[in-house]
């Protein structure tokens, strides 16, 4: 299934829920010829979405929506005035996030793997390897049982694994990782990491066609599998590894001292399995990378020797998804409805 039909079908399972105006979603001053957003006056997102969705506002839901519109993803759109807030696109990750992981605290908590979670945050960042190598790591999602012990962090994907190809980084930070990764002695993965050519179509700042030598994650000339996910986890262990930022958002500022005491941390990545086929040929690839958690943090104690962390760390070789994470479990009905999802969808 592609991003534009999965969107129509949202569009589809919104009008059963409530009467709300949707429209072409604004992205870089350019109007998507498929992609749909709430229509909703600047400020007003989280009453629109309380209103829809039948959210329990309150203080903490407020300071929830606060963090997952902080990250680097500029969900709010405040650098491109003129388009249309990201979180309010029909098919947004972040919005997905925000909708389901919100709903859990102590009275409605969550079971997964056994572990009971009765805690949520949204968007925490941890240095990778250096702060001095770039921005920090945003982790979409952190779970934690009552006594904050233990920890599962979370990054979330709806649609984007639909669409393959390589995932580019930058050779300062990330090419030792990576070449003591791949050199390893079960050297299994699927793909490569090194310096590609790639042509550039022409632009406003570039008017002629041009190549430039980039550093990726690859599968050789033609890459189909979404590499992309591959390397934000790997963004994601190394920064655990190196630990929390030194500059969080104010409401996840008690997020460094959860992480210096908790006993066991758990990475995993959950996904909307909006297409079997796809959806499978991911979990594939996943599932054959992550399933070394001895090499891969054997590499990661070799470019960050001083980990406090990484003995904690347990890695999910498995993706997660939302589907039977909230199977059964209590969210708003319109949430249900529009996701179908949860015990309370009918259809």
């Amino acid at each position: 299934m592609s991003e534009q039909n999965i969107v129509k079908q949202l569009s589809e399972n919104l009008s059963n829920i409530c009467d709300v105006r949707v429209s072409h979603s604004i992205h870089e001053g350019k109007v998507s010829p498929w992609s749909l957003s709430f229509e909703c006056n600047k400020g007003n997102e989280l009453d629109l979405l309380v209103n829809i969705f039948g959210l329990n506002r309150d203080e903490r839901l407020e300071n929830l929506f606060v963090s997952i519109t902080s990250g680097d993803g500029d969900e709010l759109s405040k650098n491109h005035k003129e388009d249309s807030p990201k979180i309010l696109a029909l098919h947004s990750s972040s919005l997905l996030a925000f909708l389901c992981f919100s709903q859990i605290n102590r009275d409605n908590p969550i079971k997964i793997d056994g572990v009971e979670y009765v805690e949520v945050m949204f968007e925490v960042k941890n240095d990778v390897i250096s702060p001095s190598l770039g921005k920090p790591s945003n982790i979409d999602v952190v779970l934690l049982n009552e006594d904050r012990s233990k920890m599962l962090l979370l990054e979330s994907k709806f649609t984007e694994y639909l669409r393959g190809g390589r995932a580019y980084l930058s050779p300062n930070r990330y090419k030792e990782f990576f070449n003591i990764l791949l050199k390893s002695k079960c050297n299994s993965f699927k793909f490569e990491a090194s310096f590609m050519e790639v042509n550039h179509k022409p632009n406003c700042k570039h008017p002629n066609w041009n190549k430039t030598n980039e550093y990726c994650l690859h599968q050789g000339k033609r890459t189909m599998d979404y590499l992309g996910g591959i390397k934000q986890a790997f963004s994601h262990l190394l920064g655990i590894a190196t630990g929390p930022a030194q500059i969080q958002t104010e409401t996840n500022s008690h997020y460094k001292g959860i992480f210096d005491n908790v006993e066991k941390i758990t990475f995993a990545t959950i996904v909307y399995n909006c297409d079997e086929r796809k959806f499978n040929a991911y979990s594939d690839l996943y599932n054959s990378v992550f399933s070394h958690e001895d090499v891969i943090k054997t590499s990661i104690r070799k470019v960050v020797s001083n980990s406090g962390s990484i003995d904690k760390l347990m890695i999910c070789p498995s993706i997660l998804t939302y589907q039977k994470i909230f199977e059964g479990y209590q969210l708003p009905k319109n949430i249900c409805k529009f996701y179908k999802l949860g015990q309370n969808n009918n259809g």
